[in-house]
């Protein structure tokens, strides 16, 4: 997507759907990956780490979570900017873009940390946890208001 066609609605809301299909693309790829290779770096099945990394899943989403009220207020100041000039703001609405893909980045630490327990010999149905996580904060990035229109 060229950067002056990210910088209309539409544009955000593209980017935004593009990262939703990636993650569930992602978590399918490594999905194929750990089963057809096993755990690469497989450690005793005792381990007591294991019991941990739920814990570690959902802490991982806690910075996306934070660098959400920077990307809400953008979006909040965006859309004000843009109702009261009927026009988008450049520069903000490009503050905007750049805080979405930092969110996008952010959302993505927990799925990073399901693969890794993973690799590590963890058990899927965390990894599948974390995706879930991913997709749960993911969604909170959404870069559109409920009642708004696309521009």
């Amino acid at each position: 997507m060229t950067p002056a066609a990210r910088l209309t609605r539409q544009g955000l809301v593209t980017a935004w759907v593009a990262q939703l299909i990636g993650t569930i693309v992602i978590a399918g790829v490594v999905m194929v990956f750990i089963r057809s290779m096993g755990a690469p770096l497989a450690v005793d099945a005792d381990a007591e780490w294991k019991r941990y990394a739920i814990y570690a899943i959902l802490l991982a989403g806690v910075p996306a979570l934070i660098y959400l009220r920077t990307f809400k207020g953008l979006l909040d100041a965006d859309l004000a900017a843009e109702r009261k000039r009927g026009t988008p703001d450049a520069q903000l609405r490009q503050k905007l873009s750049r805080s979405l893909s930092i969110g996008g980045a952010l959302c993505e630490l927990p799925m990073a940390l399901g693969v890794l327990q993973l690799f590590f010999g963890g058990e899927q149905r965390w990894f599948l946890g974390a995706t879930l996580v991913t997709i749960a904060v993911r969604l909170s990035y959404r870069p559109f208001d409920k009642g708004s229109k696309p521009s």
